[in-house]
């Protein structure tokens, strides 16, 4: 008989809790002792960020589809600033891959849509402790590959210092741990941000240099952006015409990508790979030529 970890009981607790995450969400807004508690224990020195897919964002009025090859020196052109370079930028620098076997939140929430099995990943030392009954640890090649198979999925990237990762995972340090979600918008944990305590949601923010523009005097209210497609729930219906919450809106592209007309479009700043890059490269350690 195999022993109890920390690691098994976690996911059982996770399993059985995840579905009431906005209630719970709902009792910190409310209640700001717990919501302080909270904090402490899970959120506390949090920083986020979603990347928007590639093939939403626009350059000069032009979708850029570019593909990036991932040679053994790499290099991240300057006129290529898809948001993908991040991770794979991040993946070369660091020593450890850690990829899970599944997605806890899609398993939890048995998700019809997306694979489950496409887990999250994980890089920097504390990526060495998680349980190895929970997934493998992989090459930087092999870590690119699984960015490219969720992409291809339609998930969305989100990335950074996730202090109830090093929790669950009992990684130790939250500073040693660098987490590589790919989240779809049914079964996002981080769908619950709308109902948290503004001073936990602002941890969750979108990528450096990213803006979703909306261009109404095109939009003809098709209604493809407001279909289970905004997981932070910015989207809604203002005078017959798509209307964006920019204080929730994370600028992950999903509403970018569906929509027909062309009204709603993701840019970004030339050096916005170079900050996003800036604010996580401190979580990995540096490979050692």
């Amino acid at each position: 008989m195999s022993k109890i970890t920390f690691s098994d009981i976690s996911v059982k607790v996770i399993k059985l809790t995840f579905k009431s995450r906005f209630a719970f969400a709902k009792v910190c807004r409310k209640i700001p002792l717990i919501a302080k508690v909270v904090d402490k224990l899970f959120f506390e020195d949090d920083d986020i960020q979603v990347l928007p897919r590639d093939s939403s964002i626009r350059s000069n009025n032009a979708v850029i589809s570019e593909e990036i090859t991932i040679n053994k020196d790499v290099e991240v052109p300057e006129n290529i600033m898809l948001p993908s370079n991040v991770l794979k930028e991040m993946i070369m620098k660091s020593k450890y891959h850690f990829i899970m076997d599944s997605c806890i939140c899609r398993v939890s929430n048995d998700c019809k849509d997306y694979p489950q099995k496409l887990g999250c990943l994980f890089l920097g030392k504390g990526s060495k402790r998680i349980s190895p009954k929970l997934g493998n640890v992989v090459s930087s090649y092999e870590a690119i590959e699984h960015v490219d198979k969720c992409q291809e999925a339609g998930l969305v990237h989100i990335i950074g210092r996730n202090k109830i990762d090093s929790v669950w995972l009992n990684t130790g340090p939250k500073e040693e741990l660098l987490s590589i979600c790919a989240c779809c918008p049914c079964c996002c944990l981080w769908k619950m941000t709308p109902d948290l305590p503004e001073n936990i949601g602002k941890n969750f923010s979108k990528m450096e240099g990213v803006e979703l523009k909306l261009d109404k005097t095109i939009c003809i209210d098709c209604g493809k952006c407001r279909k289970n497609i905004c997981f932070v729930e910015a989207i809604s219906v203002e005078n017959g015409k798509a209307s964006i919450d920019m204080i929730k809106c994370r600028a992950c592209g999903r509403c970018a990508e569906i929509c027909s007309s062309g009204a709603l479009t993701i840019q970004m700043e030339k050096d916005g790979v170079k900050h996003s890059i800036k604010r996580v490269e401190s979580l990995i350690d540096v490979r050692l030529e």
